[in-house]
């Protein structure tokens, strides 16, 4: 069948429709592109289809510098210009945000060196079989064995190959790389094996089959950051982007003045923002009232054992502790985002500012929507912390209605 590619879907999805107008979604595809595609899969709303042929191009289509593009399911927007990618992520925003009274522009922040999107992840998902790596396609459980990957860094990905020829691993590796050529890994096995080697590769490495669970190596170490080194576990989150860290904290920050005196940071994880809001705070040279929790008790231990204050404390429970007026509030909470009970608790204590970072355009604007009576939002970015794929983070400030 005969489309034309008119917009993309927050998932990585180019958007058609039929002669009917029902939405065929297009993987692989860009807005312009004229294709002739088969359908993977019907219903009576929408359908998803699969390139057969490109008929003709779009202009903003490109030759993708990865040999397994349309192939390995990571980096969906690779056949993408650049800026028609950070095109397409505004977009989405803006679509996800049209019920919100919002109308300034949306500032995008991104990589603005030539070679953007070679070697910026510091951190990977990555499956092995039979000691070979890869990823999986686009939606599906079918392995693509690679033997590089653009995105990543080289020593990175080096060592896991290297590391899972040795030891002829099936299963996942979750691995991330500090900016002192340490790494740590976490590896859950498909097929029990015995690790021979893993010192050369990694400085830790917690290995998982079934129920049990064994740590080998230090637990512990240090992404240095202009505000200090950040604290890294086996199984802790860290975001992905090393260009961007410096960056990412700064726009984090610039919201907290010398007249906030009592903050408050929810889903802290191993303190990635914690210590650029400390950093801030006392640069002030006063006084101040600061309290940040985890509900993760890995992330919270490796935290506080680098000297980090975190409580290990779900984010209602930190709320709900809460009996005085706070000047900022702080938020990065997951995927899902903010429960319904704590953004109650939220209106209840009614923090001055609020900063919210979220990594889901549609998550964000539900929770924003849930707090527009009583917040206005004054200011949004688009920080391209993933080229080459369709994941977005926002951070947005909002401040209490009068």
């Amino acid at each position: 069948m005969e489309v034309k590619i008119i917009d993309t879907a927050y998932g990585g999805y180019g958007i058609a429709k039929d002669k009917n107008g029902k939405i065929i979604f297009v993987p692989h595809s860009v807005e312009g592109d004229l294709l002739d595609i088969y359908f993977t899969k019907e219903s009576k709303k929408f359908s998803y289809g699969i390139i057969k042929k490109i008929i003709e191009p779009s202009e903003y289509r490109i030759k993708p510098k990865c040999k397994y593009a349309g192939i390995c399911g990571g980096c969906v927007f690779c056949h993408i210009d650049y800026n028609k990618q950070l095109d397409i992520k505004k977009k989405i925003v803006l679509n996800a945000i049209r019920n919100l009274d919002y109308i300034k522009d949306i500032k995008i922040i991104y990589n603005k060196n030539i070679n953007y999107n070679e070697g910026y992840r510091l951190r990977v998902n990555m499956i092995a079989f039979n000691g070979n790596v890869g990823f999986y396609r686009f939606k599906s459980n079918d392995f693509v064995d690679i033997d590089e990957c653009i995105i990543l860094k080289k020593s990175l990905f080096k060592r896991i190959k290297d590391f899972s020829k040795e030891n002829n691993i099936t299963g996942s590796i979750y691995s991330i790389e500090n900016n002192n050529n340490e790494a740590f890994a976490f590896i859950e096995l498909n097929k029990k094996n015995n690790i021979k080697s893993f010192e050369k590769y990694f400085k830790g490495i917690t290995i998982k089959h079934n129920k049990n669970i064994k740590n080998y190596g230090i637990e512990g170490m240090l992404y240095n950051t202009k505000y200090g080194g950040i604290p890294i576990g086996h199984k802790t989150f860290f975001q992905s982007n090393l260009y961007l860290l410096d960056v990412f904290q700064d726009e984090a920050v610039k919201y907290i003045g010398d007249n906030d005196n009592t903050l408050i940071e929810l889903y802290s994880g191993s303190g990635f923002f914690t210590i650029s809001i400390e950093n801030k705070l006392k640069s002030f040279n006063k006084y101040y009232n600061f309290i940040s929790s985890e509900i993760s008790k890995d992330s919270v231990y490796i935290a506080n054992k680098y000297g980090l204050n975190i409580k290990n404390e779900d984010a209602l429970i930190t709320l709900k502790n809460i009996n005085y007026n706070a000047d900022v509030l702080i938020l990065d909470p997951p995927r899902d985002g903010i429960n319904k009970e704590v953004i109650k608790e939220i209106i209840r204590v009614k923090p001055k500012k609020i900063i919210y970072i979220s990594c889901d355009p549609m998550t964000f604007s539900r929770d924003i929507n849930l707090m527009k009576d009583y917040y206005n939002m004054l200011d949004l970015s688009i920080i391209d912390m993933f080229a080459d794929t369709y994941h977005i983070e926002l951070i947005s400030y909002l401040e209490k209605r009068s």
